[in-house]
């Protein structure tokens, strides 16, 4: 069974990265998911949606609604760890921890472990997901999985240290960000403009901005242009469709507005990102 059947069965795959066996580094992703990443030796440098994150032996990365994904550098001595999950399964998981705690990884994503035992920890829950990965535990499996995917969250939070703890639990702000998510994987095509998913939600575009800034660290308009840059970003790396196809089945009235839109979210034109999506470069260039 391949990672992906893993990920369909289980809603999380976990598995070992060097610069040697890093084959997927540079293939795009067809769905939208999660990731958990522990660098254990070493340095890499990843690319995610519109953001850029660099890790060192030590630091621990989470991240959601990945669409697009790629190894930009990496050193020879690399070694690191990654949970990938589907993003049901991410929020199933984390339903009831305090809003500030989740708030204060995803707004800082990388989180650096100093200490031994907290490190120790923290690799041990990996180790009891990949047994369980392995090993079905009959009809409470998916809940020791959930569990234990749940204390890396909870422990990357407390070694965050966030004093802007809520101690509200699951509640309607979850709900609406949740159906937010998923109507712009929806619709995201077609629909670029904050309104329509606040509509389609039955709340103001003001309240949207306010929740997602709380859940997310970003705007909503942040989000829509992120989760937009990624299937652009996919469809030209998978599709083989030209620009000008893309431009139009993305809503965009031609190439050149397109071009305009790309390049002021990510400093590149849409030619220029796709004759630049190459191996990933060594950290001594």
């Amino acid at each position: 069974m391949n990672h992906k059947e893993q990920i369909s069965k289980n809603g999380y795959y976990i598995f070992d990265e060097t610069k040697i066996n890093d084959t997927a580094s540079t293939t795009p992703i067809d769905r939208s998911y999660g990731a958990l990443a522990l660098c254990l030796e070493g340095e890499i440098t990843y690319e995610s949606n519109m953001h850029t994150y660099h890790l060192t032996k030590g630091e621990c990365l989470i991240v959601n609604n990945i669409l697009y994904k790629r190894t930009v550098k990496v050193s020879d001595d690399f070694k690191g760890r990654v949970l990938v999950c589907n993003n049901s399964f991410m929020y199933d998981s984390i339903i009831g921890i305090p809003n500030g705690l989740l708030e204060s990884i995803y707004v800082e994503p990388i989180i650096s472990i100093d200490n031994e035992e907290e490190w120790r920890l923290m690799n041990n829950y990996f180790d009891n997901l990949g047994l369980m990965q392995d090993h079905h535990l009959g009809t409470r499996h998916m809940e020791f999985v959930a569990l234990t995917f749940r204390s890396i969250v909870l422990l990357m939070a407390s070694l965050r240290g966030s004093e802007r703890i809520d101690e509200s639990v699951f509640g309607h702000s979850d709900i609406y960000y949740r159906n937010f998510i998923e109507l712009i994987s929806e619709h995201i095509k077609q629909e670029h403009e904050v309104k329509f998913y606040a509509d389609r939600l039955h709340i103001s575009a003001k309240y949207l901005n306010e929740l997602c800034k709380l859940k997310g660290g970003h705007k909503a308009k942040q989000i829509i242009t992120s989760f937009l840059i990624s299937k652009i970003k996919q469809e030209m790396i998978m599709s083989g469709k030209s620009i000008k196809t893309i431009a139009y089945d993305y809503g965009f009235s031609d190439q050149s507005s397109l071009g305009k839109f790309f390049t002021k979210a990510t400093g590149m034109s849409p030619g220029e990102f796709r004759k630049g999506y190459k191996i990933p470069r060594s950290l001594e260039e």
